[in-house]
Order: C-alpha cells, then structure tokens, then sequence
C-alpha cells in the first residue's frame, strides 16, 4: 500500500532533528492503515464513522499539531489533518483571525502632539494633523494642545506664533493676549491693540511695517498682474507692459462694473514712447489709466484754450452751415445748399413754416 505522505511535495519543519521530517514519524505514513481513511467522502452515517477512526489514530499522532500547523499554512481543503476535518480547520482560523489585538495606548495631549507634530529647521515645530484633534473627550487646536502639553497654565484669549513661520506650534514661539500685550513692537501686539480698539504704539507700528517689507521683498509681484504694475510702482520703476496692459484691463473692468478708482499721482514720461508736455503725451497718461504729469497735464490745457479761442468755422452739409455762409456774405456751396433745399422739403411735408430764406 502506497503511503499517504508519499504524496506530498512540500514538508513542514518541526522541533525534531534537522535529518528528521515530521511526516516520517506520522501515524498515518504506516502502511498498515489505508490512506483513504483520511479522505472520507459524503456526510453519511458511514463517511461520519471513518472520520472518527482516522481522528482517534490522529490523537495518538506524536506530530499532530505539526501535522495541523502544516494543513491550514498550506490550505489543504480536503482530508483530515492534525485530528480536524476541512471545516473544522477552517472554522479554527477565522478564530484565530477574530483574536483582539493588544489594547492601544491611551491618547495623551503628549503622544497626540509627538505625533502629529514634525520640527524643522530653526527650532519651528509644525503640525501634520488635523485642524482640530480629540484628546480624551476635548477638541483641541494645534496651539491650544501644544500650549497645554507646555504646562503654562490657561491661556488668554488666541494663541499667535510671533517667530514669523507659518504654522508654528512650538510653545516657546506662542503668545496669548497677556504675553503680546507684554512684548510690543511685534505684528502679534499690534493686532492685539486693534481688537482692543487702541491706537497701535509707534514700537507695534515699526513691528508691522518691517513685517511687510520683509514680505514683500520674499515674494515680489509677479508680473503681467495688477499687484505686478502697483510693485513697479512702489519701487518707483517704469512698469513693463504686461504689468500695463493689466493695470488697463483692471481699469477696463472698473469702469464697465461702475466702479471707480483715483488716479495715482505720476511724476514719469509716459508710455509709449510719447513725449511729455504735448498733447500726445496727455493721451497716453490717459490711455494706460495714469494721472498725467504736470508738463502734459498743461499742454493739454493750452491746446483746449486754443480750440475755445478759434473762429467757429461752417460745418458744411447742413442747414447750419448754409446760414454761416449766408451770414458772412459768402456764397453757399454745394453741400449747404442740398442741405438747405432737403431741410425746407422735409418741413413742408410736415406743414411748418418755413425761415427766412437768403
């Protein structure tokens, strides 16, 4: 009779000796028993009695549990091995599969923190989290933990880092109201005056303008932008002409909307290449949305005096200018004189009276 393990390709190790396999020392590999005890067929009376004789040679099996270590690694489904049918190991597995894990730790404000928190260059530490975490029943925000697990007592009023770095949480670099109100001079204590309603100290002031250049030289105005024309400008450079052309635009779309917008002052040529203190030059201040310098604000002055003072002359092709020739003893020409003949035609159809005629 051909042996059971004969069979097998692959072996399992045991806690034998190495030159050893544990199918060498199964019950089952004895060529005194037929290996198809093991594999009964149906769920009758009689296949329900062979699996109980092949279990009982099981439990007498010095390598039972290697034998049933080896058929649920292996997802043997069918047969009996280390004493248990297919369901019966499956049922086993989905147990051991269903078995709690080892309690987790409690959530303290000081694991949450160590957690969701990274530091960075220059001793800022920034949080990777949530905006607001649950700590053993409470809602805190980064800077209210961070100041929490600092131990400072309570803090009063909002938590502002004064460092400078955006989304700093390191409690060394967070203030509350008491602690801004303390150090003036910051952009932090200059809020905190306007919340108050004060009149920010002259220490806040310089605090908050040298936070502005500070940004402003970081991240310059990109240009082909409206804050690209106005950065031109505070630096008191000629804009390009992208930044021109939407500088125009914007103004486009103010004056479309109904809305209006103060000309800043401008002391610079035109663009263009327009020359400044003529006519022209006036024109293209206008044309890019610019208050016109002086020099061409009074060229273009001196030139509408000039057209207010000049003789009215006759606008030929109509009745107006018939009159004009008429009243300077000219002879009218040809144009006025159709104007004049189509003018008296029209108000006889409507039955009006007609002038004088020359």
């Amino acid at each position: 009779m051909t042996s059971l393990f004969n069979l097998l390709g692959q072996q399992a190790p045991d806690n034998l000796s190495p030159v050893d396999t544990w199918q060498n020392h199964a019950l089952c590999g004895d060529e005194a028993y037929d290996p198809e005890l093991w594999f009964p067929v149906g769920e009758g009376t009689t296949a329900q009695q062979q699996a109980d004789d092949a279990k009982a040679i099981c439990y007498q099996c010095p390598v039972i549990d290697t034998c049933l270590r080896w058929a649920i690694e292996q997802r043997q489904d069918t047969g009996i091995w280390g004493g248990l049918t297919e369901q019966e190991r499956r049922r086993l597995h989905r147990r051991k599969s269903r078995t709690p894990s080892a309690p987790k730790a409690p959530r303290t404000p000081a694991a949450v923190l160590a957690r969701y928190s990274q530091e960075v260059e220059g001793g800022h530490l920034v949080w990777t989290g949530k905006r607001v975490v649950g700590v053993g029943g409470v809602e805190y925000t980064p800077t209210r933990l961070a100041w929490l697990v600092a131990d400072k007592g309570p803090a009063e009023g909002q938590l502002v880092a004064d460092c400078g770095h955006r989304g700093c949480i390191n409690p060394d670099h967070l203030l509350d109201a008491a602690g801004r109100l303390a150090r003036h001079g910051t952009p932090a204590s200059y809020k905190a005056h306007e919340r108050r309603g004060e009149e920010p100290c002259e220490e806040c002031k310089a605090g908050r303008r040298a936070q502005d250049q500070a940004r402003r030289s970081k991240a310059p105005a990109k240009c082909g932008t409206r804050s690209g024309y106005q950065g031109h400008r505070r630096r008191g450079e000629e804009a390009c002409a992208p930044c021109r052309q939407a500088n125009a635009d914007a103004d486009r779309r103010l004056r479309n909307t109904g809305t209006t917008k103060p000309l800043a002052d401008n002391t610079r040529p035109p663009a263009g290449g327009a020359r400044c203190g003529t006519p022209e030059g006036y024109k293209a201040h206008r044309r890019w949305a610019e208050k016109a310098c002086p020099a061409c604000l009074e060229a273009h002055q001196a030139t509408a005096r000039e057209a207010a003072d000049a003789p009215s002359l006759p606008t030929c092709g109509t009745r107006s200018g018939y009159d004009t020739h008429t009243a300077r003893g000219e002879a009218p020409c040809r144009p006025c004189t159709d104007a004049r003949a189509r003018t008296d035609w029209l108000l006889r159809q409507t039955g009006t009276p007609l002038g004088r005629t020359a």
